[in-house]
Parts: C-alpha cells; structure tokens; sequence
C-alpha cells in the first residue's frame, strides 16, 4: 500500500517567516494558513519551529562476523533519565556541500574509528513533525569488526565528544530494544535491521 497525502507544500501559504534565535540551533516563527480537508483554507496561524541541518545516522554491521557497532555518549536533553548516556547508532548533521554518503563515512570514522566497505539506504523520518524542521536519513554501514578496539574511545575534542564503543552480535542488539534504547532513531535502525538483516546478508555476503 502506498500512502499519497491528500494536499502538496502547494497548498500552504507562508504569510510571514521571522528568526527569534540563531546560534547551534534556530528558532523560526511562522505565520501560516493552510487548505483544510472540507477543500477551505483555514485562518492564519502561528507556529514556532526549531531548525537544524538534515542528519545521517548508521547501523554499523559486520555480515561475517555478524556484529553491530553502538556507541555510547552522553546526552544532556536526557537528564531526567536514570542516565544520561545513551547507546545510539553513529550519526552527525549533513554540512553545506557533503552528501549522506559523505556524513556516513566522515561520522563512523570520527565516533567509531571504523572505515565504511559499502552503505545501503533504509528510509528517512522527520523526528518530531510539531516542532523540528530536520529530517534524518538512516543508512546501514559494512565494516570489519575484527579491526575494532572496544578499548579505545572516540569523537572530536573540538565537539566535547566522549564515545565509547559497544561490539556485540546482531542478536544482541536486537535484543537491546526490549528495555535499553531510548532514542528514536537507534530505536527504529534496529528494528529495520530486525526484519532485514537476513536480505541484507544475502545482498552483501552473495
């Protein structure tokens, strides 16, 4: 089944676009009318949105010998949590002239040490649709494990990166999503792994 929207970005109308904040994040506030499902527009409205760049994440897998690569880093936007450092996939924000390709590459590097063999496209989500102009595009990345040093810690010092590494076997990542993933994105690339990993196999092992 495929899903067609009922409207186009055609039938919004943008009547003001304002910038209240700029620095790592923007906060824009738009002032909107929209067609409504009876076929009329609706009033103006105002809608506040934060804005950043697109983001690539990758599920790092070593078909052979058939582990996932997870980092673990701290989050301060999860300080209510029991703790702040999560297990997530690599990932980083696409900058002005890089492809997705590019941000897989230069992030698995940088946070994992690992150099990506090949990538394969998963699909794309919009995180928060209410109030974050950002899409993330998820990507699963070919390394070999056998050259990873669970010992060693990465990711920029220019970006106050800790990362530490986390190698364990498909079976137990997939098993992490029953109570040890809180973040979306890690979330949702291990259950698409979950229900692909065997055609994936077969597409990178043939």
């Amino acid at each position: 089944m495929m899903f067609k929207p009922t409207y186009s970005k055609n039938d919004v109308e943008v009547l003001k676009d304002e910038c209240l904040y700029k620095g790592f994040f923007e906060m824009r506030k738009l002032t909107l009318k929209h067609k409504k499902f009876n076929g009329e527009w609706s009033q103006p409205m105002t809608r506040e949105m934060m804005v950043r760049n697109d983001a690539v994440c990758v599920l790092l897998f070593d078909p052979v010998t058939d582990k996932v690569l997870l980092i673990e880093q701290f989050r301060p936007t999860v300080l209510r949590s029991d703790s702040p450092w999560l297990l997530e996939l690599v990932a980083g924000m696409v900058e002005e002239g890089e492809s997705d390709e590019d941000v897989a590459r230069r992030e698995s590097l940088e946070e994992a040490g690992v150099t990506v063999k090949r990538l394969e496209y998963m699909f794309k989500f919009v995180p928060s649709p209410g109030g974050l102009v950002e899409y993330l595009r998820m990507y699963a990345g070919e390394f070999d494990a056998t050259l990873v040093d669970v010992s060693s810690v990465h990711g920029l010092d220019a970006e106050n990166e800790d990362i530490k590494l986390h190698l364990v076997s498909s079976d137990d990542a997939i098993e992490l999503l029953k109570h040890d993933i809180e973040n979306a994105s890690t979330i949702m690339g291990l259950q698409w792994f979950a229900l692909n990993k065997h055609d994936l196999v077969a597409r990178w092992c043939a």
